[in-house]
C-alpha cells in the first residue's frame, strides 16, 4: 500500500499535476473565449418586446472552463504548501470542494445547469464582459509564473517522493508552447 501511496503522489497528486490540469482547462477556455465573437446571442426580452438581456452562446463554457482552471491553480498552490494534503492515497477534504468564493455560485449553479437546486439560489446567467475576462487571464498569468518558480525549486511530498519540475514554453499561457519535464527523485535525494 506504500508503494501506491507514493504512486498517487508521484503521478497524479503533485502540484505539477494540478498545474497540468489547470493549464489543459484555461487552454481551452481561451480557445472557446477567441471565437467568442461568432458566437450566437440569446436575447431575453419583456412582454413588451424590451431586451432585458443578451448573452454570447458560449459564455456559459468559458465561465465553467475558466472557473475550474482557477481551482486547480489554486489546488496546485494548496497541495505545494500542504503535502500531507494529498497524503496515504486520498486527498484531504480541504481539497474536495469547489469552492472559491466568489465564484462559487456560478460553479455550483448556473455555469453548468440551467437552474440552482432552489429558487432562492436561481441566479441569472452572467455576462462574460471583456474587462472581467483580461483580469482572469492576468491572474492565470500570475499564478504560471509563480507555479513554474516554485515548482523549479522542486517539491518535497508525501512518503519520500522529491519532484522537481522544469517547465519550458507556457504554463498557463506564459509563453508560446508549453513542454513540462518532470525531473523526480528518490527519499528526497536527486536522482543522478
Amino acid at each position: 500500500m506504500a508503494d501506491e501511496n507514493k504512486r498517487f503522489v508521484e503521478e497524479f497528486a503533485n502540484p505539477h499535476s494540478w498545474l497540468l490540469t489547470a493549464d489543459n482547462l484555461h487552454e481551452q477556455a481561451t480557445a472557446i473565449y477567441a471565437g467568442r465573437a461568432y458566437s450566437s446571442i440569446t436575447t431575453k426580452v419583456d412582454a413588451n418586446n424590451i431586451i432585458l438581456q443578451q448573452t454570447r452562446g458560449i459564455d456559459k463554457s468559458v465561465f465553467l472552463l475558466s472557473g475550474f482552471a482557477l481551482e486547480n491553480a489554486i489546488k496546485a498552490f494548496l497541495v505545494y504548501e500542504n503535502p500531507h494534503w494529498v497524503s496515504n492515497g486520498r486527498l484531504s477534504k480541504n481539497l474536495k470542494s469547489h469552492s472559491l468564493t466568489t465564484l462559487e455560485d456560478g460553479l455550483d449553479s448556473w455555469f453548468r445547469y440551467p437552474c440552482a437546486l432552489t429558487v432562492e439560489e436561481t441566479k441569472e446567467e452572467g455576462h462574460l464582459y471583456d474587462h472581467l475576462w483580461h483580469g482572469y487571464s492576468a491572474v492565470m498569468r500570475a499564478y504560471g509564473r509563480k507555479l513554474t518558480m516554485l515548482l523549479g525549486k522542486g517539491w518535497q511530498g508525501p512518503h519520500g517522493f522529491y519532484g522537481r519540475w522544469m517547465i519550458y514554453g507556457r504554463a498557463l499561457r506564459l509563453q508560446e508552447r508549453a513542454v513540462p519535464s518532470k525531473v523526480s527523485t528518490h527519499k528526497g535525494k536527486p536522482v543522478t
